[in-house]
């Protein structure tokens, strides 16, 4: 028969007490904190798939600004025609109030006919408009190669359940 001392006979109720008091309030905070967790489970939920389209939104934000940058660099490197561009110095104008009279007595389109055209009018050709004209190209060149980018940006998401910006 084995003894026990009896100091260990006269606090082992109490022992037990506490063992089981802290196996009690260890499953307690396990039964809140699932429950807090049952509870809070849609928005966990809602808030992933929010986090996953923002990824997503920022994938294909990333895409079309690297398709945008080397867009731009191809035009910068692109070369600048050299050709000049002349207007002529002066042109006839038909008074106000009068329109140019085609020859079945119907008002001409601007730019037809010989006073429009600008042939044999004014002395010398006029300045070079090139360069302000292939800056202006240049310029809209950038402008279109942003609103590409800009449309490729917003293209349907290929996650037809996550929120469109």
């Amino acid at each position: 028969m084995i003894m026990f001392p009896p100091l260990l006979l006269r606090y082992l109720p109490h022992l037990i007490l506490v063992i089981l008091a802290v196996a009690g309030m260890a499953y307690a905070v396990h039964h809140i904190r699932e429950g807090v967790r049952r509870e809070l489970e849609p928005q966990i939920d809602r808030l992933e798939t929010e986090l996953r389209a923002e990824r997503a939104d920022r994938a294909r934000a990333e895409a079309a600004s690297d398709a945008y940058q080397s867009e731009l660099a191809g035009l910068r490197t692109r070369p600048t025609p050299a050709a000049p561009v002349r207007l002529c110095r002066a042109a006839t104008v038909p008074g106000t109030g009068q329109a140019a009279q085609g020859t079945d007595g119907v008002a001409a389109a601007s730019g037809s006919g010989p006073e429009g055209s600008g042939e044999g009018v004014g002395e010398g050709p006029g300045p070079d408009i090139g360069p302000d004209l292939y800056a202006l190209a240049d310029a809209c060149d950038v402008v279109a190669a942003r609103l590409r980018a800009l449309q490729g940006w917003v293209a349907a998401p290929s996650d037809p359940t996550a929120p469109r910006p």
